[in-house]
């Protein structure tokens, strides 16, 4: 047994030392990212009909000049929410569905490494993510904390699944190993309908970090770990901290609380940060997060120095690299010319004509023939006895004349389908003033400001919330007293048509998926309805996105005037006529 055993020791011996002669005395690496380009993928911004400020054209510019720079170094990544944003996704989520997606045209032709999932791209629906780009992208979807509901089993007290997408990858660049972990912000049943990801769970951020760190660093023993985040670096959103459980921004919560992360690429919150985070171990966390619309490339430089016992000691050098300062590569430009014509093509399809513009701004404000629109698409649609609506484009124009799809990702800037519920005229009360807190001040005079602000800098003002939270209704009239406090400024006074409200009644009301699924918090707070009740009093869901219900209404009509409907006002009148306009021109300071 010793003759056997003795040569063999000896054998393993000789191969592990070979082994450890493989990995380098010095090595560096490049890795860079890009993170939320939300369309951005053509050089070419397709909603208002002119060349980027930036895009993964002037990215390709500078990807070859680091490959240049440094052969052989490089690895290239993305955060997530690439399918959302221009009409070229749109297009190939939705329109054309059996040529190469866009997405996977353009990253394949960057030679991305891996790319991480966002939200934005589960709203793109399991046909595209899960379907069809996993088949044309030719580097893996990371993402290790969707979990597949099909795979759950109970063992024990706990319930156990696999991620619907690769946890991670392994990949090597000048003899070491290094391994990247993708996880994505658990908060997407709070702004997606379950019909989105009907086969997934979100896991914490911090849960699945503690699960997957410790397999890779002893089943792949890895000389770096990078973290792939699609979620941001403000864990105290919604009110949470770092011990909140499934927390929208888990990125910081992970890096602390799990070591093991060596470097962590962070989105979804279109923020610049260039950060060090200490872990619980005392490790120093280099953590970057590159803004949106290929804005910038994050990029990190390591470089290894082996240590006597086999290991590296890492240092990192950190910066954003602003777009701006590269040109458009021409060859990039030429071989996307032809997914510019298609979907220019699409996107110039006259629909009807409009009579007056439509301004976006007066929203903000009041009743407003933009958001009317809107109102009488959602009505049409689902055939509801009341609509719901939010601001969703404040500061857009749709100018009178042809109206084409182009201007309809204009007048409604995301891709939420309609959910038709049932609600009592007083739930619908509670609803708006729900919204009304949020969206304006309590004016104890003319003077005062008709709108909730947070930040009253004259330069850039900025409102308390974000305007996707705000909401109006129509197909009821009332009136909002902005002299009361939040809780009772509304005042219902009877159904558009002139028919007296039936307290008893349940009215069929349109809402968009967004606030439906819990967004701006409607629900659960305005409401104050659970998942179950909400379950009981969901009647329908359009099998379509509000974008193209609005392209199918509006053909429906030679020309459209654009007109107020009368559901409601703002009180007092002189007040709100006065306040509303030194508020617009207030506004007018924030815009882009």
């Amino acid at each position: 047994m010793k003759k056997i055993l003795i040569p063999t020791l000896m054998a393993a011996l000789l191969f592990a030392a070979c082994q450890h002669d493989t990995k380098p005395a010095d090595a560096d690496l490049v890795v860079l990212y890009t993170t939320d380009v939300h369309g951005a993928c053509l050089g070419f911004d397709i909603k208002l009909n002119a060349p980027a400020k930036t895009s993964l054209a002037n990215v390709s510019t500078y990807l070859k000049q680091v490959r240049q720079e440094c052969p052989g170094q490089m690895l290239l990544f993305d955060t997530g929410d690439f399918l959302q944003g221009q009409p070229s996704v749109y297009y190939y989520n939705y329109i054309d569905t059996v040529s190469t997606h866009v997405v996977a045209a353009t990253y394949n032709y960057l030679g991305y490494d891996a790319l991480g999932m966002g939200n934005h791209d589960i709203e793109a629906g399991e046909a595209v993510y899960h379907d069809r780009l996993p088949l044309q992208l030719q580097m893996p979807l990371l993402c290790a904390n969707a979990i597949d509901t099909r795979t759950i089993r109970t063992e024990g007290d706990l319930n156990t699944g696999e991620p619907m997408f690769q946890p991670y990858a392994i990949f090597e660049r000048s003899h070491l190993k290094i391994a990247v972990l993708g996880m994505i912000t658990p908060h997407i049943h709070a702004w997606l309908p379950k019909a989105l990801w009907p086969h997934l769970e979100f896991q914490d951020m911090v849960e699945c970090a503690q699960r997957w760190v410790p397999y890779i660093q002893k089943n792949e023993k890895p000389d770096l770990i990078i973290g792939l985040f699609h979620a941001g670096g403000d864990y105290t959103v919604n009110g949470s901290d770092l011990d909140s459980y499934k927390n929208e921004n888990g990125s910081i919560p992970a890096i602390t609380k799990v070591p093991g992360f060596d470097i962590c690429l962070l989105g979804h919150d279109h923020q610049e940060r260039d950060l060090r985070i200490v872990s619980v171990a005392g490790d120093t966390v280099p953590v970057i997060d590159a803004v949106t619309q290929a804005r910038k490339v994050g990029r990190i430089d390591v470089h290894f120095s082996r240590q006597a016992d086999g290991s590296y000691k890492k240092q990192f050098s950190t910066r954003l690299v602003d777009m701006r300062d590269y040109a458009p590569d021409s060859a990039y430009l030429q071989t996307f010319e032809p997914i510019v014509e298609t979907v220019n093509s699409y996107v110039d399809a006259p629909i009807c004509k409009l009579s007056s513009p439509l301004q976006g701004l007066d929203g903000l404000v009041g009743p407003s023939a933009f958001v009317d629109l809107i109102h009488d698409t959602q009505l049409w649609a689902t055939h509801a006895d009341i609509s719901l609506a939010a601001i969703l484009s404040p500061y857009e124009v749709v100018p009178a004349g042809t109206v084409t799809m182009r201007h309809l990702f204009t007048l409604y800037k995301y891709e939420n389908q309609l959910f038709t519920i049932s609600m009592t005229a007083d739930e619908v009360r509670r609803y708006l003033e729900y919204g009304y807190s949020m969206q304006y001040n309590t004016m104890h005079s003319a003077s005062d400001h008709l709108l909730l602000f947070s930040d009253l800098t004259p330069t850039h003002p900025r409102l308390a919330t974000p305007t996707f939270n705000y909401t109006s209704a129509a197909g009821i009239r009332y009136e909002v007293d902005v002299t009361q406090e939040p809780g009772n400024r509304v005042r219902l006074i009877s159904m558009s048509d002139g028919a007296a409200i039936d307290p008893d009644k349940l009215y069929r009301v349109a809402i968009n998926s967004y606030q439906y699924s819990g967004g701006g918090n409607f629900i659960p707070d305005g409401l104050g309805w659970d998942s179950e009740t909400l379950e009981s009093r969901t009647l329908d869901t359009t099998p379509i996105d509000v974008r193209r219900y609005l392209a199918r209404y509006l053909a429906t009509m030679q020309e459209v005037q654009p007109h107020l409907r009368g559901d409601w006002q703002v009180v007092p009148q002189t007040w709100w006529k006065a306040a509303k306009d030194r508020d617009i021109k207030f506004m007018h300071a924030n815009q882009r």
